[in-house]
């Protein structure tokens, strides 16, 4: 029975045979030298992946938010030149065709932008702008009197600068109609 069970499975293969071990010289080191400050051991590629994805959406999204100001920028910047080219235009017709006068004395009163605003009128001026002949422009804080083709001019650019002079509004009667057999 020379055969142990070690033997009979080295055989078939099942086994292996021990490792010879390493002579000792091997194994100490010649001289030791001093220890140095070893290098960080690389993270696992997921980490570092991961890190790298955390890194760049930071940056993406720092460089979408820099593009999307940038645009918001330009628009403003638009939109004040377009203004002024516009408020160019209205006081150049504004300064050539004015008809206000420093004697005038009747104050007509309006509905602009939801607030009740006042203009200086004449006498004739008052029947000529309640006859629909005049008609009222608003410039840099100041309302200006002006004939109505200018006005219409200025309403052509602009209809926020000419307040609506008609009367408009709505009849308190037609809102809360008074029934036919109603007697007062």
């Amino acid at each position: 029975m020379g055969n142990s069970l070690q033997d009979q499975l080295k055989a078939l293969g099942l086994a292996r045979e021990k490792p010879v071990k390493k002579q000792q010289a091997e194994r100490a080191p010649a001289k030791q030298a001093p220890k140095k400050s070893r290098p960080k051991p690389p993270q696992t590629a997921a980490a570092t992946a991961d890190e790298l994805s955390l890194e760049r959406a930071y940056a993406l999204r720092k460089r979408d938010e820099k593009r999307k100001a940038d645009l918001a920028r330009q628009k403003k910047v638009e939109e004040d030149r377009q203004r002024k080219l516009l408020n160019k235009n209205i006081r150049e017709i504004v300064t050539a065709h004015r008809l206000n006068r420093e004697d005038a004395d009747i104050s007509r009163n309006f509905m602009f932008r939801g607030r009740i605003r006042k203009i200086h009128v004449t006498p004739d001026q008052l029947k000529a702008l309640n006859a629909g002949e005049l008609g009222i422009v608003y410039l840099s804080g100041s309302y200006h009197l002006l004939a109505r083709e200018h006005a219409d001019a200025i309403r052509q650019l602009s209809e926020a600068h000419v307040p609506d002079l008609g009367t408009d509004a709505p009849d308190d009667d037609e809102e809360f109609p008074i029934p036919d057999d109603l007697i007062w």
